[in-house]
């Protein structure tokens, strides 16, 4: 591509190529959450989601998270910052901001992730799970990404005994509910 004296040819082709360099770098990313399998321990949910919300707000993104985090669940760490982290990111994209809160006690613990954007209609909430599926709104090359965030981060969540789910917000926008392993 460098080669290539056409400014406009060489800008198209290494935009191309950047874009097969992501979905290669999401396709390996998925085929490990397929086996993101390390034995559970004790994740302080607090600082987990401070640390996130800082490295959202470095990137210029608002995200609010609660300031009593004392709930403790159980997993990998870096699965579970890496789920968090596609629903965060998803959400900016999306909807703008996002508010993350949590519900918890001893026997279940509920992140509720919540953007402020459009929401999706009722028959996309589970199949934007799909590998490589897209809704019709995220076709743009540059918004679109390569329809494996959501896909890699059920695969995490499960992989440690969670679950994920997809919700329109009564107020507007759309809410992931995050069920991890309490301990």
């Amino acid at each position: 591509a460098e080669m290539v004296e056409d400014e406009s040819l060489r800008a198209r082709i290494q935009s191309d190529l950047d874009a097969m360099q992501g979905l290669v770098k999401e396709g390996l990313a998925y085929a490990r959450s397929l086996d993101e399998r390390k034995p559970p321990q004790a994740i302080e949910l607090g600082p987990l989601l401070h640390a996130l919300a800082e490295d959202a707000h470095d990137m210029g993104w608002t995200v609010s998270v609660p300031e009593d985090g004392h709930a403790r669940v159980a997993g990998n760490p870096a699965a579970l910052r890496r789920a968090l982290w596609n629903l965060i990111e998803n959400g900016v994209k999306f909807g703008d901001r996002v508010d993350i809160r949590h519900r918890c006690n001893a026997e279940r613990c509920e992140l509720l992730i919540r953007d402020h954007g459009q929401g999706l209609p009722e028959s996309e909430l589970e199949k934007v799970f799909e590998p490589f599926y897209r809704t019709e709104s995220s076709r743009n090359r540059e918004t679109g990404g390569t329809g494996l965030g959501l896909a890699i981060t059920r695969n995490l969540l499960r992989g440690q005994g969670g679950e994920v789910s997809l919700h329109n917000h009564p107020q507007g926008g759309l809410e992931a509910r995050v069920l991890p392993t309490v301990r």
